[in-house]
Protein backbone atom coordinates (compact mmCIF):
# COMPACT_ATOMS: atom_id res chain seq x y z
CA UNK A 1 0.00 0.00 0.00
CA UNK A 2 1.34 3.29 -0.95
CA UNK A 3 1.18 6.65 1.11
CA UNK A 4 -1.76 8.13 -1.00
CA UNK A 5 -3.54 5.13 -0.10
CA UNK A 6 -2.69 5.33 3.58
CA UNK A 7 -3.36 9.04 3.59
CA UNK A 8 -6.85 8.51 1.91
CA UNK A 9 -7.73 5.87 4.85
CA UNK A 10 -6.48 7.96 7.63
CA UNK A 11 -8.68 10.91 5.85
CA UNK A 12 -11.39 8.69 5.80
CA UNK A 13 -11.51 7.48 9.07
CA UNK A 14 -10.61 11.44 10.16
CA UNK A 15 -13.80 12.76 8.84
CA UNK A 16 -16.24 10.04 9.96
CA UNK A 17 -14.69 10.48 13.58
CA UNK A 18 -14.91 14.49 13.11
CA UNK A 19 -18.65 14.67 12.09
CA UNK A 20 -20.23 11.14 13.53
CA UNK A 21 -18.79 10.70 17.21
CA UNK A 22 -20.08 12.94 19.73
CA UNK A 23 -17.89 14.85 22.09
CA UNK A 24 -17.79 12.33 25.36
CA UNK A 25 -17.38 8.95 23.02
CA UNK A 26 -14.14 10.79 21.64
CA UNK A 27 -12.89 11.14 25.11
CA UNK A 28 -13.08 7.48 25.56
CA UNK A 29 -11.73 6.84 22.28
CA UNK A 30 -8.48 8.96 22.40
CA UNK A 31 -8.04 6.82 25.82
CA UNK A 32 -7.92 3.48 23.81
CA UNK A 33 -6.35 4.58 20.64
CA UNK A 34 -3.23 5.40 23.33
CA UNK A 35 -3.18 1.81 24.31
CA UNK A 36 -3.68 0.72 20.37
CA UNK A 37 -0.38 2.89 20.01
CA UNK A 38 1.07 -0.19 22.20
CA UNK A 39 -0.54 -3.69 20.96
CA UNK A 40 2.23 -5.82 19.63
CA UNK A 41 0.54 -7.58 16.68
CA UNK A 42 1.82 -10.58 17.48
CA UNK A 43 -0.05 -10.74 20.47
CA UNK A 44 -3.23 -11.37 18.61
CA UNK A 45 -4.57 -14.27 17.35
CA UNK A 46 -3.11 -15.84 13.72
CA UNK A 47 -6.90 -15.76 12.76
CA UNK A 48 -7.50 -12.50 13.51
CA UNK A 49 -4.39 -11.30 11.49
CA UNK A 50 -4.96 -13.00 8.52
CA UNK A 51 -8.52 -12.30 8.49
CA UNK A 52 -9.71 -8.96 5.72
CA UNK A 53 -11.28 -6.04 6.87
CA UNK A 54 -14.33 -7.71 4.88
CA UNK A 55 -14.26 -10.56 7.26
CA UNK A 56 -14.10 -8.99 10.31
CA UNK A 57 -16.50 -6.46 10.07
CA UNK A 58 -19.09 -9.13 8.69
CA UNK A 59 -18.03 -11.20 11.81
CA UNK A 60 -18.56 -7.86 14.29
CA UNK A 61 -22.06 -7.09 12.60
CA UNK A 62 -23.02 -11.07 12.81
CA UNK A 63 -21.79 -10.62 16.46
CA UNK A 64 -23.68 -8.02 17.29
CA UNK A 65 -26.92 -9.03 15.80
CA UNK A 66 -26.54 -12.19 17.68
CA UNK A 67 -25.35 -10.29 21.18
CA UNK A 68 -22.36 -12.63 21.47
CA UNK A 69 -19.82 -9.46 21.63
CA UNK A 70 -20.16 -8.49 24.78
CA UNK A 71 -19.25 -4.51 23.99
Amino acid sequence: MNDQEKQQIVDFINQKYEHEVPRAIKFVVRRQAKKMAKLELDSLPESFRNCTIEELILMLKDSLEKKTLKL
